[in-house]
């Protein structure tokens, strides 16, 4: 469920799941999108998360979409406002407030002084989506396993896809180059994610600027940033952590094969990155 925030009443987006078995994060992909102006049913109250109105980026559309994957943020509302007085009262708040504070589940990186990194070497200062992920990241990926959180492989997923995937969010998101260099980049690369989320944003000559247009805009950004996110994890669940184990395997194996350990021997084909 989505609620827009601003000088204006909420207006509300329900967010329906399909009832499935599979993992939730396979019930994310499924999941089908609807709207409405009524309150939300009174059962147990859902939790509401908030981030900014106004023009979003990848960081903030892809840390609603990964936090409601978790289980004390599971479906919940998607509050967006700048009015300190509407944030304050939330569950948890995302890229705005100028707070990290993962006891209160306060996720802001604009704030003077803030220098979180993912750790385990990793040195990029993190967007809003970095802290979400290095929060519940674990969480998510053991969903997707079917194992617990202490799982061995949740771990190497869990630095794998933070390597290959949401380094590069946070780095975008922060300013940060790729490349050690004063030189001018050779070409322009409007292609990756953080750019196609960027121009889903409402454009400036839409004669329709209201709430209601620019967050079913905000909506399509989180199903895009959502859905790579999940085609990230699932190779690596998938395609990299059983080539991975083959690896290892041929790596244990390597001394049976020549006393110098220095010849590798793979018994069946699998990618090595």
């Amino acid at each position: 469920m989505w609620v827009a925030a601003a000088t204006k009443p909420f207006i509300k987006f329900q967010f329906h799941r399909h009832t499935t078995s599979l993992p939730l994060l396979l019930m994310a992909n499924q999941a089908s999108l609807s709207f409405s102006s009524s309150v939300s049913p009174v059962h147990a109250p859902l939790k509401r998360v908030g981030t900014h109105n106004g023009s979003f980026h990848c960081d903030e559309a892809l840390g609603c979409f990964m936090i409601r994957l978790t289980n004390k943020f599971n479906s919940a509302e998607i509050v967006r406002s700048r009015d300190p007085q509407v944030l304050e009262v939330l569950d948890a708040v995302l890229d705005v407030g100028g707070v990290y504070d993962p006891a209160r589940d306060r996720y802001d990186h604009h704030q003077k002084g803030f220098e979180e990194v993912f750790g385990h070497g990793f040195s990029t200062k993190l967007s809003s989506a970095g802290l979400v992920y290095k929060h519940f990241g674990k969480e998510i990926i053991a969903k997707e396993l079917e194992v617990d959180e202490e799982h061995r492989d949740v771990h190497h997923i869990y630095l794998a896809v933070y390597k290959s995937f949401m380094e590069a969010i946070d780095a975008i998101d922060n300013g940060i180059n790729q490349y050690d260099t004063d030189q001018p980049p050779r070409y322009v690369n409007n292609t990756h994610l953080s750019s196609r989320v960027g121009r889903l944003n409402l454009d400036w000559t839409d004669p329709d600027q209201s709430p209601e247009k620019e967050n079913e805009a905000f909506q399509r950004a989180m199903a895009l940033a959502g859905s790579e996110f999940l085609d990230s994890v699932r190779f690596h669940v998938n395609s990299w952590l059983p080539a991975r184990s083959i690896v290892m395997e041929t790596l244990a194996a390597r001394h049976t094969v020549d006393p110098s350990g220095e010849i590798l021997v793979l018994t069946k084909f699998c990618p090595v990155s």
